[in-house]
């Protein structure tokens, strides 16, 4: 509505700005008159033609009629209409026909409407008037509105009786009772007859509407044969014969227990009408008493009286219930009670409500593209089925047409078509009700009547047109779907940044199906909508434009989108019926679904206990299941769902049903027996629980007897009651009572016997109870026990209760009033040291008797130290499993044996510190230690503990924390979505969020999938996914194929579930790859990778072969070397032997120069490694695990044995090479088995000397040896060692990632090996630990060894100090900062090295 307000106050707007933009008069005085003439503001007033309302509806309307074959009969109609259409045109149509009746020489049309049948006619088989007739009035221009159903029957009686009279035997003075029962239409009329003389009624003979017989206190002369006759208009029916005969009142079978002649039948009766509920009993107990007939709503005993005539009990024992109402309605129950027992009998009174309107339609008006709701709610039992009709027509709902579950019917996206009269017609088994409501669709010029139509003119005002453009909304730009999915989709746009307008106050969002002209729309004052209740795989035209207090944009923003196609699933099964079998077990049964959408392969019945907190589903092959072992008198909601090849479909709404009630299975709680008399007793009881009730209690049955007789005598109370007086009992005497439950199946078991004696003469009340016989008071620091006796017995006054009173030095200050049965009572809060008095005395209705005084002293109160209380000590947080942690502390305030003898305790409070940090939880330990569970996996908790003794508590201790273990993920990942890509049709990209429970690092998934649903998962083709990526693509799928996709993810722990299968099918290709048979295929993937095998082993043996004769040669030379020269070394020369690449040796201008940033990258650490299928990307590469040969060589800067101990001293050879420059390197897990992962710190001393490569790559490359004035602060565990020698020898590469040492021999031959020797390289690269000590003038210095716990990983940490996380300026710093002294003294420290280097290496140079 706000709107097309807006727009069309706009359009007055622009006519006023379009006039006033031109500068010069005569421009403006020609646009002027121009919008004199175009302008719809200056030619008429706002508002146009208003529209009005027409009455048009039924005056009289049929009613249901039942006419006797070959009788006349006349249905009712009229019409009112104030229109100035012409006369409504009237015609009757017949079981819902569409062709409207003729009139014929039977039947006619009266001038008024009506509809006359002269003769009705009923032949089976062939021409029948009986049927539903309807009267629908038509008006030109206007609509159609239809009458309300009237049904027209022939009379009917059918040939058998319900209920025929049956034979009774009985004595004289007994009740006696016939039933007769035939339905037909009408309700027949019913007469009796004995011996072929009618019966009329009397004060012995009652005759009731139902037909019931009923003769009461029977003599002589009511023996005899009694039968009935039924009538309806034209036929009769006689019943069989019913004979009443004699008895003897001594006959075992009229004695006993009572037994019902006729019980009551549950009854369906109209709201306002009479019912009759009968029940006669007969069975006289052991005085010779029939029983007695009592009647019971819903468990609580109905009273009658002389000022309530509605309900009565007439006759035997029938219960007579006049002008019904829905109250009434309720489960009746017939109770039939003498000394031996009593019976009940149940019947179940439903009262019919026709439909009725609490919520009619009513007349409205709205505009096109706008949505209208017109309201209808009706009542009435059973609740009544709505439907709703446009023009006489059933409207069905659809996208656009909604009915609520209520009645209301909703029009979304209004057109001009939808203008017209509509009915809300109700429709139960008594009949129906309709309203109609016009509906007038307005167009956007149109007025609503309700507003004012005031005559308005624009003001024209110069430069006007400049000042409203500006202050215009800006139109939306880039909109653009956010989400699309089967049945919504979310937009979101942008608004251009243009400061000089005004800002939009709020958006209209119009949305309309391609092929469909309603267009629909919504409001919203941010710049994001979510558009809900979508077709599936349909194209929709979405348009969005802006508006402020100036009016709507002058653009919009346009989008066309189309819905994703829905899952064929199954529609919901039809005809839901579910039908109770017994007190354990219900039937449930349903159609097959309207739309299967494929094969159904079976079904979901799905229930649960209504108040429960949980479903529970059963898989069902068939149409219908049977549900055993319920709990009884339960109700139960099921609902089912069909399943086809793509999984479940929708499911059915839900449907109610109860069990049927049975016996109580537990006995009534709580019994108890009180004396109150001579000769009465008072029971006391409590219901059974509820779970056995198994059913409502429709009363309790107390049996009672004298201790030592068989025979007792039974009460039934109302099931409301919980105490009941046994009333007339002997005097002092023992009575054994027992009670027991009963519902309408019956009792339930009973208590055991419980004795109780009356008194031996009835206690006086007439005077006031002497004092009680005794007191005794105990006092206390702060509380005193008193405890007294009643009053001797022999006084044989009755005591009501008694009164305590007590004060600080004098009595009665304070006072309690106790019952009779109360000897005990503690007056706590009092006042150590001090004297109290304390009286009791006894009281009746005729007052306090005298009172018995007692004076006690308070004793001294121990006051507890005041020194302050320590906290636990020493708290300790063990982790046991991912959900268990075992918390230990110490108490010094405890004996060395560290036993807890008195009543102290600990208070615990602990919470978790991942993610949001929750409440404190506080636990209770009376141990030293306690076992905190159901905690949540891989999450850090913090611990606090404090001491509790009575009224002293410590503060908490200090806080520890410890963080659980991780274990498998808790749940499956989520929200799995296979998405298609664009360039590549038989590709699919498969994304997924983490599971809500990880339970620790995520650290892959694995991704099944399958074309076939029925095969086990475990089987299904599997690829793998590396580190917490949410994402993959699953390529070289099969065209036109179903593919069902499942992930899991997992930890360092385990698996997850898997999560649900999703779908997804791959598109038709039209133009699909090459087959293997193709020329131009070229080589497969397995041919490529077998060839490179093959090369590469060729490589590797004539790698191998050239080693093995070097070293031959080598050695030979060595030996002939030897010979020739003396043993003792000397300096090799020049000429055949280069020197030691040592840098003291090298030139001054060689010196170390910085390295490249691009040269610095750190080698990466391989966290977790798998091998991955064929078609999957977004993995990571495989790894190499074996270590290549080439690793290790025999000159390498340390040898294998590892790093030198501190007890021993090692000489290596060194060959001029470039090293590696100390880098944090991470090892892979998997290659370390055996052992834990370290903590391996490296830190440079200032003047770390290590080697780098130069710029250029063809000079010489200056280096650094390490000598031994480097330092390393090294923190790592024994068994996690990375010795130098471990590192491969490869050429540097261009963009070297990792320097590794080779001499210029090794450099010449290398090429070939180094592509494959790199990923060997890298899956083998850890922390180097530098050599320390290497001088043998200097003292080894031990590492320090640190060992991580044991059953811990600890995770490789670096340290901030390590020589990769130095920049540029650090190093140029740390050179600078040495002084010549320092230089000097190094360098006459190196040049002793060198010299014991030189010859021990001169003779490993020789070859």
């Amino acid at each position: 509505m706000e709107r097309r307000f807006h727009r069309k106050s706009w359009r007055r707007k622009s006519c006023s700005i379009c006039a006033s933009f031109c500068v010069t008069p005569l421009v403006n005085i020609v646009l002027l008159v121009l919008l004199v003439f175009m302008c719809p503001s200056f030619q008429q007033p706002v508002g146009g033609a208003v529209p009005n309302f027409t009455e048009f509806r039924f005056a009289t309307e049929p009613s249901s009629v039942v006419v006797q074959e070959g009788g006349s009969a006349i249905l009712d109609c009229e019409v009112q209409y104030s229109g100035q259409a012409g006369r409504p045109r009237l015609e009757w149509v017949k079981n819902g026909d569409q062709i409207p009746l003729e009139d014929s020489s039977r039947r006619h049309m009266l001038q008024n409407g009506s509809l006359y049948f002269q003769t009705v006619q009923h032949v089976k088989g062939g021409h029948s008037d009986q049927g539903d007739y309807r009267c629908a009035a038509s008006v030109h221009q206007l609509g159609t509105i239809l009458s309300r159903k009237a049904r027209l029957d022939v009379a009917h009686l059918p040939k058998h009786f319900e209920e025929k009279p049956k034979d009774l035997f009985l004595a004289p003075g007994d009740t006696a009772a016939f039933e007769c029962v035939i339905r037909g239409r009408p309700r027949p009329q019913v007469m009796w007859y004995k011996d072929t003389m009618r019966l009329r009624p009397s004060e012995e003979v009652l005759i009731y509407p139902t037909g019931t017989l009923e003769i009461s206190s029977v003599s002589d002369r009511d023996y005899g044969h009694y039968t009935c006759q039924a009538e309806v208009p034209g036929k009769s029916r006689t019943s069989r014969i019913g004979e009443l005969r004699r008895a003897s009142p001594t006959d075992s079978k009229l004695q006993g227990i009572p037994k019902f002649v006729i019980r009551p039948h549950s009854a369906r009766v109209v709201r306002g009408e009479t019912v009759f509920l009968h029940c006669v009993a007969q069975g006289r107990d052991r005085r010779g008493n029939p029983p007695i007939i009592s009647w019971l709503k819903d468990g609580t005993t109905i009273v009658t009286s002389s000022n309530n005539t509605r309900v009565e009990v007439v006759g035997a024992g029938t219960l007579v219930i006049s002008h019904v109402t829905e109250r009434d309605a309720g489960v009746y129950t017939c109770r039939a009670v003498n000394l031996e027992d009593s019976e009940d009998a149940d019947a179940v009174l439903t009262v019919l409500v026709s439909p009725e309107f609490r919520m009619r339609p009513s007349n409205k008006f709205a505009y096109t593209q706008s949505d209208v709701t017109l309201e209808c709610q009706a009542h009435g039992v059973p609740p009544p089925v709505i439907t709703w009709l446009k023009n006489g027509d059933v409207l069905q709902p659809s996208d656009y047409f909604k009915i609520s579950a209520t009645g209301s019917l909703t029009i979304l996206g209004l057109v001009d078509t939808d203008d017209g009269l509509y009915q809300c017609v109700a429709e139960n088994e008594l009949g129906e009700v309709q309203a109609n409501a016009q509906l007038l669709v307005l167009g956007e010029d149109t007025p609503i009547p309700t507003t004012p139509a005031t005559r308005s003119f624009a003001a024209l005002s110069a430069g006007a047109l400049y000042a409203e453009s500006h202050m215009m909304a800006p139109s939306p730009s880039n909109l653009r779907a956010v989400l699309v999915s089967t049945r919504f989709v979310t937009l979101a746009w942008d608004l251009p940044d243009l400061p000089s307008k005004l800002p939009a106050t709020y958006y209209s969002v119009f949305w309309r199906e391609i092929a469909s002209e309603r267009e629909r729309v919504s409001n919203t004052t941010v710049r994001e909508f979510n558009i809900q209740g979508l077709k599936p795989q349909t194209q929709y035209e979405i348009r969005v434009r802006a508006y402020n207090g100036q009016g709507p944009s002058q653009g919009e923003a346009k989008l066309r989108v189309t819905t994703h196609e829905e899952v064929l699933v199954p529609s919901p099964p039809q005809n839901l019926q579910v039908q109770t079998l017994s007190s354990t077990s219900i039937e449930v049964i349903w159609e097959p679904p309207l739309e299967p959408k494929g094969t159904i392969e079976s079904y979901v019945l799905i229930f649960y206990k209504v108040g429960s907190k949980s479903e529970e589903d059963v898989p069902v092959l068939g149409p219908s299941h049977t549900l055993d072992n319920l709990d009884q008198y339960s109700e139960y909601s099921f609902r089912v769902v069909g399943v086809n090849e793509n999984g479940p479909g929708i499911s059915t709404p839900e449907s109610l049903a109860r069990t049927f009630s049975d016996k109580p299975s537990a006995t009534p709680q709580n019994f108890t027996l009180e004396v109150t008399s001579s000769t009465s007793l008072i029971v006391r009881w409590e219901p059974p629980p509820k779970k056995a009730q198994n059913g409502l209690i429709t009363g309790y049955k107390i049996r009672f007897r004298r201790k030592g007789v068989r025979q007792g005598e039974t009460v039934v109370t109302d099931g409301n009651r919980n105490t009941y007086a046994l009333t007339k009992l002997r005097k002092d005497t023992e009575y054994q009572v027992r009670i027991s439950a009963r519902t309408v199946n019956g009792s339930g078991p009973a208590t055991p016997w419980n004795s109780a004696t009356t008194y031996r003469d009835d206690l006086d009340e007439s005077r006031v109870p002497p004092r009680p016989a005794h007191l005794i008071a105990q006092p206390k620091a702060n509380s005193i026990v008193v405890s007294w006796a009643p009053p001797p017995p022999h006084s044989k006054v009755l005591v009501r209760g008694y009164v305590l009173g007590y004060g600080k030095g004098m009595a009665d200050v304070f006072k309690h009033t106790l019952d009779t049965n109360t000897h005990r009572y503690v007056i706590e809060n009092l006042q150590p040291s001090s004297e109290y008095v304390i009286t009791i005395r006894a009281f009746n209705s005729k007052g306090q008797g005298p009172s018995k005084y007692e004076t006690v002293t308070t004793s001294t109160e121990m006051e507890e130290p005041a020194t302050p209380v320590m906290p636990p000590m020493g708290l300790n947080a063990h982790v046991l499993s991912p959900t268990t942690i075992l918390l230990t502390w110490a108490d010094h305030s405890l004996s060395r044996a560290h036993k807890i003898m008195d009543d102290r305790y600990y208070t615990i409070k602990y919470r978790a510190l991942s993610g949001r940090q929750g409440k404190y939880k506080v636990i209770n330990a009376t141990d030293l230690n306690y076992h905190i569970e159901e905690l949540r996996p891989n999450t850090e908790y913090e611990f606090m503990v404090k001491y509790v003794k009575g009224r002293r508590e410590s503060k908490y201790s200090m806080a520890v924390r410890n963080k659980t273990e991780e274990t498998a993920p808790g749940s499956e990942p989520r929200d799995v979505t296979p998405v298609a890509l664009e360039n590549n049709p038989l590709a699919v990209s498969l994304n997924w969020q983490p599971p809500a429970r990880p339970n620790g690092q995520i650290t892959g998934y694995l991704i099944y999938y399958t074309n076939d649903l029925h095969i086990d998962d475990l089987l299904w083709p599997m690829e793998g996914v590396v580190g917490d990526k949410l994402s993959t693509v699953i390529d070289k799928l099969t065209p036109d194929t179903t593919y069902h996709f499942k992930v899991q993810a997992r930890n360092s722990k385990g698996l997850s579930p898997r999560s649900k299968a999703v779908t997804y099918n791959t598109p038709k290709v039209s133009n699909p790859p090459a087959s293997d048979d193709g020329k131009d295929q070229g080589l497969t993937t397995n041919v490529i990778i077998i060839i490179a095998a093959c090369v590469a082993g060729f490589l590797f043996c004539t790698g191998v072969i050239v080693v093995i004769v070097c070293l031959c040669v080598c050695r030979g030379r060595r030996a002939n070397n030897q010979n020739k020269s003396p043993p003792k070394m000397t300096k090799i020369p020049a000429s055949n032997m280069k020197p030691p690449d040592l840098w003291i040796h090298q030139p001054s201008q060689l010196e170390l120069q910085k390295m490249e940033r691009s040269q610095r990258s750190e080698s990466s650490a391989s966290v977790a490694t798998s091998t991955l299928r064929r078609g999957s990307r977004g993995s990571a590469d495989q790894t190499d695990d074996q270590a290549s040969t080439l690793d290790r060589r025999r000159n390498s800067f340390v040898g294998d044995g590892g790093y030198p101990s501190s007890g021993e001293e090692r000489y290596q050879p060194i060959q001029p090479r470039n090293l590696i420059r100390p880098k944090p390197i991470a090892l892979p897990v998997d290659a370390q088995s055996g052992f834990r992962d370290p903590i391996a710190t490296v830190s440079a001393a200032p003047n770390g000397h290590i080697l780098q490569y130069g710029d250029s790559p063809g000079g010489p490359m200056p280096m650094r040896p390490i000598y031994p004035r480097t330092q390393y602060n090294t923190q790592y565990s024994s068994a996690a060692r990375v010795n130098a020698g471990d590192l491969p020898h490869t050429c540097p590469p261009a963009a070297s990632k990792v320097l590794s040492a080779v001499d210029e021999d090794e450099r010449d031959g290398c090429h070939e090996v180094t592509g494959s020797m790199e990923d060997s390289f890298n899956s083998r690269i850890g922390y180097v630990k530098p050599q320390q000590n290497i001088s043998p003038y200097k003292k080894p210095t031990a590492p320090v060894m640190s060992v991580p716990s044991k059953g811990q990983r600890t995770p490789i940490s670096f340290n901030s100090k390590s020589p990769e996380m130095k920049t540029k300026k650090e190093e140029s710093d740390l050179s600078k900062s040495l002084s010549t002294e320092e230089l000097t003294a190094e360098m006459a420290n190196l040049e002793g090295l060198m010299k014991d280097l030189n010859a021990i290496t001169q003779q490993e140079f020789v070859c």
